[in-house]
């Protein structure tokens, strides 16, 4: 068992059997995803641990996967781009993309194996645009892990997909890269800031 694995089973138990179910029907009925939020944040950086399942899909076929996966999970709600779903007590939320960052993850999907899964995952390179898109201080949080714990990730790839598709979150990025090369406070001298 890996970190991740040791962490949800802790606290989450159900959350393997979900994210296995979630996967099997997507791939069952060929539809293109990537598995994302603190699940994919396991491949790349020291687990924390997470409540839901996040889940980025072929718009395409939204009508079909919202019927699919309704049948088999408990309907919180449906939405025109996130639907969400929950079985035991683990909350699936499903986007569906189309927005740049998003179809930028599914492009670079690639093999991964979480909590027993094979499934999709995002490059590191697509997570960290999808947490730059995001407004969540713990997704800015994770984006400075990412950075400082994957030195080989393509920041220039990532620059060059701003430029061309978001430029108005170039100083994100370059705030994010400025404060991930900071050094990071011990949790005495943190506590000591407070």
């Amino acid at each position: 068992m890996d970190a991740f694995e040791l962490l949800v089973e802790a606290h989450r138990p159900a959350m393997k059997a979900v994210l296995a179910k979630l996967v099997q029907l997507l791939e069952a009925h060929n539809v293109r995803y990537v598995i994302g939020g603190a699940n994919a944040l396991s491949l790349y950086v020291r687990p924390r641990m997470t409540v839901d399942v996040d889940a980025f899909v072929d718009p395409t076929r939204k009508a079909d996967i919202d019927k699919l996966l309704a049948a088999e999970f408990e309907v919180v709600k449906i939405g025109g781009f996130h639907s969400k779903f929950k079985h035991a007590d683990v909350e699936i939320d499903i986007l569906y993309a189309g927005a740049s960052a998003e179809d930028f993850a599914l492009a670079n999907a690639r093999d991964a194996v979480i909590l027993g899964t094979k499934l999709k995952a995002p490059s590191p390179e697509a997570l960290l645009w999808l947490y730059l898109v995001s407004d969540q201080e713990q997704n800015f949080v994770d984006a400075l892990n990412l950075l400082r714990s994957n030195p080989g990730l393509d920041r220039g790839l990532v620059r060059r997909q701003l430029q061309r598709h978001q430029p108005d979150l170039l100083p994100k990025l370059e705030k994010m890269l400025h404060t991930a090369q900071q050094a990071v406070p011990s949790y005495d001298e943190s506590r000591a800031k407070r």
